[in-house]
């Protein structure tokens, strides 16, 4: 029975919380982050079967795919200042993923990780679904990376922007990049939220660095490991 009311569900609940950050716009009151402690509060509370409700909330589960493909829009709006600054959007892509390899394989191991866990937050600031290959090949736990990659771009959707005004980044299109290299796809719709232009920038930067990731990561752990 609850695979019927999953979707309506879901989307009451997201909604709901939407409306509450319009009302109160608290980084701990992130629509994200408060639909998915909501929903997980009220599977366990009552009891209920989450296969059915992954069953039942597939459609929306679909049109994740298309939606990201939407972020192509921005980016071909503002194609002729994306042109202009390309090399330094591809340098800080390049610097983001050795930075986020850097952090995984030799910072977290000097906090206690083992190999395993350090795989399996490589990835974090990819977009998921490269994520989780990224992950595998790296033999990391790939549950654990998809936990990390939702974690990054709520924390990132959340303060990010602020963060960045904070340490005196205030060109929109630097804000951009950088959300679009630490938080992917979460990132760039809250940059879309306020900016067209730092969206675009966050968009192609998104791009870029799931790219790179795949390409270089696999390859310095097979290096360097």
């Amino acid at each position: 029975m609850f695979l019927y009311f999953a979707l309506p569900l879901t989307l009451v609940v997201f909604f709901g919380c939407k409306y509450l950050y319009s009302v109160k716009p608290w980084a701990i009151l992130n629509p994200v982050l408060l639909s998915i402690l909501l929903l997980i509060l009220i599977i366990c509370l009552l009891n209920l079967d989450y296969s059915e409700y992954k069953s039942g909330a597939y459609p929306l589960t679909a049109l994740l795919e298309p939606a990201v493909v939407a972020l192509a829009l921005p980016l071909y709006l503002q194609l002729h200042l994306l042109k202009e600054k390309l090399n330094s959007i591809l340098f800080a892509c390049l610097l983001s993923v050795f930075v986020a390899f850097g952090c995984a394989f030799y910072l977290m191991p000097l906090l206690g990780a083992d190999l395993i866990t350090s795989a399996s937050f490589a990835p974090q600031s990819v977009t998921t679904p490269i994520a989780m290959e990224i992950s595998k090949s790296l033999h990391g736990i790939v549950s654990l990376t998809a936990a990390m990659v939702i974690f990054a771009g709520i924390i990132g959707s959340s303060v990010g922007l602020g963060f960045l005004t904070l340490v005196g980044v205030k060109n929109s299109q630097a804000q951009g990049v950088a959300m679009g290299c630490a938080s992917h796809a979460l990132g760039t719709a809250k940059v879309l939220e306020t900016d067209k232009v730092a969206g675009a920038f966050s968009s192609v930067a998104l791009i870029i660095c799931a790219i790179l990731s795949a390409l270089l990561m696999p390859l310095l752990y097979a290096l360097l490991f």
